[in-house]
């Protein structure tokens, strides 16, 4: 079988090129691609702590510890019971990336906390590799590769996800330029390794278990896919048998993508199931009605405030960090920062950034305005245009489209979170902006004619006109008409809240556009050097390596901390309380811990099995049965002494310091009274803390039963 014809898929280089390539060694990419990791990960990488993520420490951490727990007794965990009176483990995703083999091994090597960060640690590194690798494979040079990589690695949209700990987010977007690499080898060679690379590469996406991100990945590949088929299919007229080998290459294509997906079925196909079926999540999806499940899926898209500051200014949208931040020196280095209480969006909250990098952005307008790879580069900002319209939820009629015509977009929500593609896209074509700068250049100066000269002269003019633009909008920000303007442009005035943090942020927001009107300028300087002849192309390269990682890096630095785990996982004397009656007797028993209003799961760390506490996935029933509501308290816990007895709930731990005395509320909590205060602990200056209650007229968890009463759905609460 032979492949295409080259002339789609290679790029020819001119003598700038080739002098670059021969300059830039090849271990150079891994070596800077690490020093860069270090860079951004040195407080973890030279220390004993954890990497502090959101996530990880309202349930990540607890849920790898027990798997790794398990694994360690020779057990694959199918069933959790610390959390919430048991939820299934695999089934139900509690443990992530349970079975995505880079998170299993390190998980088997090292301490579950350090697992945590290391793998983080790598995929940034690999993410680098990956995206150097896929443009590699699109024929640009070594110095293009070189950018793209960097840019890749740092970019916000990725890195960012580490505070709010969206390992499975940032594990697709990783993996993201390694599928796309393997299809274009696949299709430019035709080895079976590479077919089979595609598959191997489906699997492990799938096993990050977000499927979410997972099936915008697959569909934009699949269109990739589509892409190169119909680029085959057009050299038919010059080559008979392109046609049929451009069928056969796709068809094998899908059929090694479907078995990438068979071999992860042994995550994806109960969970799908679970999710469909058991989860909570079936109240706002398959069991909701059409206009609660549109909310629910359109809900957490970007705005337009956000979209601008994706692209151009990062701090034009703030964030809310503090409000998340570890405790300690790191969570007070955020205090008076950018992200510092100073979201002013129409989200709840923002813990991390879509941010895609400036430089990146210019040079991307660079690569559709380049007169090489003209398929790929529409492709990619087909792509990229897209996904940006999409992720911008009920604000454009595109994602209503999908939601209309696509299977299974009714089960997710966030449109924000496809907004990795178009970073994606925006690398790709800066690639392909790099070397149609360097292109130009070295024909320039070899004398070149035609068209060459007003095509260099136009991307000029872009850039210049881009610096420009952010130039007005430094000035318009400094006099403050840039809000009074940005304000009547959306039509949605802010309220009282609102403006008082737009006003709080703007000192940040106008460094901002200090900041981009800066690398603009320098993007546009350096270009015009190089294309003018008075800057050699390996400093150009250099210097603008050096601009992408500054401006990727200073936006990645609020959003990546360490955490001391030996003061986070301290013990106390309630974990010492419940270890001793845990010794001391054979019957199981269960807390409700209402720290955090009924969200804590810092006991199951413990080994304690919690009436109570947090999951993203639980199930349904259980919910119904306590009363608990999103993120609220277990209500019927708390007023129905008999719910609690049945769930074999023998102690409270009440946080008196937050609620006030139980004794005080026992009108209000039915379910609760009568229980005895056992244990209790104290702050500093001799206040109450917290108190554990325990109930003697709990159930056993194993009893006989010796009358029963059939229900339906709609009474069991009420009999119960």
């Amino acid at each position: 079988m032979s492949p295409p014809k080259p002339s789609r898929t290679t790029m020819t280089t001119n003598a700038a090129q080739v002098a670059i390539d021969a300059w830039l060694p090849r271990w150079l990419p891994p070596v800077l691609y690490a020093f860069v990791s270090v860079v951004i990960f040195r407080d973890f990488i030279f220390s004993g702590d954890m990497l502090y993520g959101g996530d990880t420490e309202s349930l990540g951490y607890m849920a790898r510890a027990f798997f790794a727990e398990r694994l360690a007794e020779g057990d694959m965990p199918l069933w959790n019971p610390r959390l919430l009176g048991g939820t299934p483990f695999i089934d139900s995703l509690a443990g992530g990336d349970s079975l995505y083999p880079p998170s299993l091994l390190l998980l088997m090597l090292l301490e579950p906390y350090r697992a945590l960060g290391w793998k983080l640690v790598l995929h940034v590194f690999a993410a680098g590799l990956f995206a150097h690798g896929w443009v590699r494979a699109l024929g640009c040079s070594r110095a293009a590769a070189l950018v793209a990589g960097l840019a890749y690695m740092v970019a916000p949209f990725l890195v960012t996800l580490i505070f709010p700990a969206h390992d499975g987010k940032l594990f697709v977007t990783a993996l993201t330029p390694l599928l796309f690499w393997t299809v274009e080898r696949w299709w430019t060679e035709r080895r079976a390794g590479w077919l089979a690379a595609t598959g191997g590469v489906v699997a492990l996406v799938t096993l990050t278990t977000h499927f979410q991100m997972a099936y915008f990945l697959f569909m934009a590949v699949g269109a990739y896919g589509v892409f190169r088929l119909v680029q085959g299919l057009r050299d038919r007229d010059s080559a008979p048998r392109a046609a049929r080998a451009a069928w056969v290459g796709f068809g094998a294509f899908v059929g090694a993508s479907v078995l990438g997906a068979a071999a992860a079925g042994v995550q994806l196909v109960p969970a799908f199931d679970y999710v469909t079926e058991a989860s909570r999540r079936t109240a706002t999806t398959t069991a909701a009605d059409a206009a609660e499940n549109r909310t629910y899926a359109s809900s957490w898209g970007l705005h337009p405030e956000e979209a601008f500051a994706s692209l151009f200014v990062p701090e034009f949208i703030g964030g809310n960090l503090t409000a998340l931040a570890p405790a300690g020196p790191q969570g007070s280095a955020l205090r008076d920062t950018w992200v510092d209480g100073t979201y002013w969006g129409r989200n709840l909250f923002k813990l991390n950034h879509e941010y895609i990098g400036l430089a990146v952005v210019l040079l991307a307008l660079v690569g559709v305005l380049g007169a090489r790879r003209r398929g790929v580069a529409w492709f990619s900002a087909g792509l990229g245009g897209l996904a940006l319209l999409y992720a911008l939820g009920e604000h454009t009629p595109v994602w209503g489209l999908f939601y209309a015509l696509v299977p299974g977009i009714e089960l997710f929500r966030a449109p924000s979170m496809v907004i990795f593609l178009t970073g994606f896209a925006a690398v790709t074509l800066a690639a392909l902006g790099v070397d149609t700068l360097i292109d130009h250049a070295g024909a320039l100066l070899q004398g070149g004619t035609g068209q060459e000269p007003a095509r260099a002269q136009r991307i000029e003019r872009v850039l210049w006109a881009g610096a420009a633009a952010l130039l007005v909008a430094l000035v318009l920000a400094v006099t403050g008409a840039l809000s009074e303007l940005w304000m009547s442009l959306l039509g949605a005035p802010l309220d009282a809240q609102k403006q008082a943090i737009l006003e709080r942020a703007w000192p940040w927001i106008t460094r901002g556009f200090f900041i981009a009107a800066a690398l603009s300028l320098s993007v546009a300087g350096l270009a015009s050097a190089l294309l003018r002849g008075r800057l050699a192309p390996a400093l150009f390269v250099a210097a603008l390596a050096a601009l992408v990682a500054v401006d990727g890096l200073r936006v990645d630095a609020p959003y990546v901390h360490t955490r001391d785990f030996d003061d986070w996982a301290a013990r106390d004397v309630h974990v010492d309380f419940f270890d001793q009656v845990q010794a001391d007797r054979v019957e199981p028993f269960r807390i409700l811990d209402l720290n955090g209003g009924g969200q804590e799961v810092r006991l199951a760390m413990f080994g304690f099995e919690l009436a109570s506490g947090h999951h993203p996935n639980d199930l349904a029933r259980y919910r119904t049965l306590i009363g608990m509501r999103g993120s609220g308290l277990p209500e019927r816990l708390l007023t129905s002494a008999a719910t609690r007895r049945l769930l074999n709930v023998e102690y409270l731990l009440w946080p008196e310091f937050s609620y006030g005395s139980l004794a005080a509320q026992e009108a209000q909590l039915a379910g609760l009274a009568g229980g005895e205060p056992v244990q209790a602990s104290q702050i500093a200056d001799g206040r109450i803390f917290q108190v554990v209650y325990q109930f003697t007229d709990a159930l056993d968890r194993a009893r006989l039963v010796r009358d029963v009463q059939i229900a339906d759905d709609a009474e069991v609460i009420e009999v119960l």
